[in-house]
């Protein structure tokens, strides 16, 4: 029926047939790996970088729209005393803390002041150091102390990402909100 033959299949043969991989191919393998996990690295450390900038990007506004309410808030001394017409605030110098208006009452001018601080230091905490803000009357409608005619004002408030320094000299980012207080 069956007829086995020791002769035809000999070791040789066998051995052949069921070679693994070799040395040469693992380590190409291994070279492949390491490029792809390398690029996938790569990117995951691009991502961080664009979600730290969106994260300033997000408390920038949230800080400059605090400002303009603040602003609205303090009429006085946006329209008639023109305490807003050159205001510059920097996030490393803040200063001595004013009188606190949250505790008690204030006068317009206690109010700007502490109003500022606020801010300056929400800048110091939530965006990268040395940001800074500037605020000016609008120059197509300068500053007139009239409480019936408001005048503009263009707050702009700038910092430069944590990111930038390792890709040299890259623009500050600025945010700019022109508002009618």
């Amino acid at each position: 029926m069956f007829d086995f033959n020791p002769g035809i299949y000999n070791s040789v043969s066998i051995h052949k047939s069921m070679q693994g991989m070799t040395l040469v191919e693992v380590m190409v393998a291994l070279v492949i790996l390491s490029v792809g996990l390398l690029g996938l690295a790569g990117l995951q450390i691009h991502g961080l970088r664009g979600t730290s900038g969106s994260n300033s990007r997000v408390q920038a506004v949230f800080i400059i729209n605090d400002m303009a309410e603040r602003m609205h808030a303090n009429t006085t001394e946006v329209n008639t005393n023109l305490s807003y017409a050159n205001v510059a605030l920097n996030a490393n110098a803040c200063g001595n803390a004013p009188t606190n208006c949250n505790t008690g009452a204030c006068a317009t001018a206690q109010l700007m002041a502490h109003d500022n601080f606020e801010i300056c230091q929400s800048m110091a905490a939530n965006l990268p150091p040395g940001a800074t803000m500037t605020i000016t009357c609008d120059a197509a409608a300068p500053c007139v102390p009239d409480p019936d005619l408001p005048s503009t004002h263009t707050l702009a408030l700038s910092w430069n990402d944590i990111r930038d320094a390792s890709l040299g000299n890259v623009a500050a980012q600025t945010v700019t909100l022109n508002i009618l207080p």
